[in-house]
C-alpha cells in the first residue's frame, strides 16, 4: 500500500510517517539494549582470585573466592609522607570475609567502625575500590580508596594463616 508508485500526497505523507516512526523505534531500541557494567558482570573465581597493587606498588590487596558469594580480603595498605626526619610511612591492615554480588564485592574490615570498603571488578584485572566512612582502623590518612591491577592470578597466602 506504501509504495511510491502514483499515490495521492496523502498517502505518501501516511507512509513517510510510518517510515519515521518505524525507524525511530529500531534507533531507540538499539541504543538502550542493555549492556554489562559495574555491577551486572558475574566474575569467575578465577577472575577474583589473586593478589592486586596500586599504581605505585605499595598498597595490596589479596583476595580467594570461596565460592557461594563469599571472598576472602586482606588489605596491607600505605600512605607515605616526608617528615623532617626524612620519609615516613602510615601502614593499614585488615582482613575479613567479603560478599560478592555480580563483579561487586562489599568487604567490612573486622573490629571497624563506620567502614565499609566497596570493590568492583573491572575488565583486564582492575579492581577499582572506594572507602566510605573514616573508622576503618587504619593508620592516619591511610584509606583504601584507588585502582588496583592483578599482579598475580594464583591463590594467594594470608598472613594469618
Amino acid at each position: 500500500m506504501c509504495g511510491r508508485a502514483a499515490q495521492p500526497s496523502s498517502v505518501a505523507a501516511v507512509c513517510d510517517r510510518r517510515f519515521s516512526i518505524v525507524l525511530l523505534a529500531l534507533v531507540v531500541s538499539a541504543f538502550s539494549a542493555p549492556t554489562a557494567t559495574a555491577g551486572e558482570r558475574s566474575v569467575t573465581a578465577d577472575e577474583a582470585n589473586g593478589t592486586y597493587r596500586d599504581v605505585e606498588g605499595k598498597s595490596e590487596i589479596k583476595i580467594l573466592a570461596f565460592g557461594h558469594g563469599k571472598l576472602k580480603v586482606q588489605l596491607a595498605l600505605v600512605y607515605e609522607y616526608r617528615s623532617g626526619g626524612g620519609p615516613m610511612a602510615n601502614l593499614g591492615d585488615a582482613s575479613s570475609k567479603a560478599t560478592i554480588e555480580n563483579d561487586i564485592a562489599v568487604f567490612v574490615p573486622e573490629e571497624a567502625g563506620d567502614c565499609k570498603i566497596t570493590m568492583a571488578f573491572l575488565p583486564n584485572g582492575k579492581l577499582k575500590v572506594e572507602q566510605q566512612g573514616e573508622e576503618c582502623g587504619f593508620g592516619h590518612n591511610v584509606r583504601a580508596d584507588g585502582t588496583f591491577w592483578k599482579i598475580s592470578n594464583r591463590k594467594p597466602k594470608f598472613d594469618d594463616a
